[in-house]
């Protein structure tokens, strides 16, 4: 081959490289959809990226298959703790236990309770302020004159404390040893048995405030029993029941499909 034969042979080699650069560049330019374009412009090449976002909202549709299903027998966990909780026993009555008279029968016996050491703590309140006396009258076994002629004090604090609270003045005058001198007979014989009667009392009230924290605990106690009642009488259904899934692609976006099943 002769030299002039070589130099046209490589003019025509690089001939055909450039019009298949530019055909490549037309075809790209011409569609712009298949392809991004070999070269931008003169500069060096770049990488063009594209995100897009898909929104999905999940949840039920207008042709939802999803059913609300009942199962026979099925009882509300919180509607018997609930129950229970207003009514102690009620709730175990719904769920169907047997320990539901327990707790009715502890109800009515702290109301009771509750009741009867009340009153027999205020009767005794009253028998002990009658063995007082009237502490304005001089014959009362305390007297606010017999306390004043003997200390020479000033009674007009008690007057205004039997006035207000006859109660706190009552527990003034049985321990409080400056007023010892207020007492008829023997001061400290009778003011020991005017005091043997305000402790019987107040135990008897006190007694009535146990009664009544009783009752309240009977109900908090009654609302978990009666919940772990429920569950107890639910967990045999529910180990017959099953969930099974199903997915497909439905209207062009994925659908799932929930299917509750329970076996006899």
């Amino acid at each position: 081959m002769t030299l002039t034969t070589l130099a046209c042979a490589m003019t025509i080699g690089a001939g055909a490289l450039a019009m298949a650069v530019q055909v490549s560049r037309a075809e790209t330019t011409a569609s712009p959809r298949l392809a991004l374009a070999i070269v931008g412009g003169a500069a060096e090449p770049q990488l063009f990226l594209a995100q897009r976002q898909i929104d999905r909202a999940w949840g039920q549709s207008e042709d939802s298959l999803y059913r609300d299903v009942e199962i026979p027998g099925w009882r509300s966990e919180g509607a018997a703790a609930a129950l229970s909780a207003a009514i102690p026993g009620a709730g175990q009555a719904y769920a169907g236990s047997k320990r539901a008279w327990i707790y009715a029968l502890a109800e009515v016996a702290g109301w009771t309770s509750r009741w009867l050491y009340e009153r027999r703590g205020h009767e005794l309140q009253d028998a002990a302020a009658a063995y007082v006396g009237a502490p304005a009258d001089t014959t009362s076994r305390w007297s606010f004159d017999r306390w004043e002629a003997r200390t020479s004090g000033d009674a007009s604090a008690l007057r205004t404390l039997y006035a207000r609270d006859r109660n706190v003045f009552y527990d003034e005058i049985a321990h409080d040893p400056d007023l010892l001198a207020g007492w008829a007979g023997d001061a400290a014989a009778t003011r020991t048995a005017f005091s043997d009667m305000r402790g019987v009392a107040d135990d008897r009230l006190r007694f009535a405030r146990y009664s009544g924290t009783g009752v309240w605990l009977n109900h908090i106690v009654s609302a978990v029993d009666a919940l772990r009642a429920a569950r107890l009488h639910n967990l045999p259904l529910g180990r017959n029941t099953r969930l099974g899934l199903k997915g497909s692609w439905h209207h062009g976006s994925p659908a799932f499909t929930a299917a509750l099943r329970r076996s006899f």
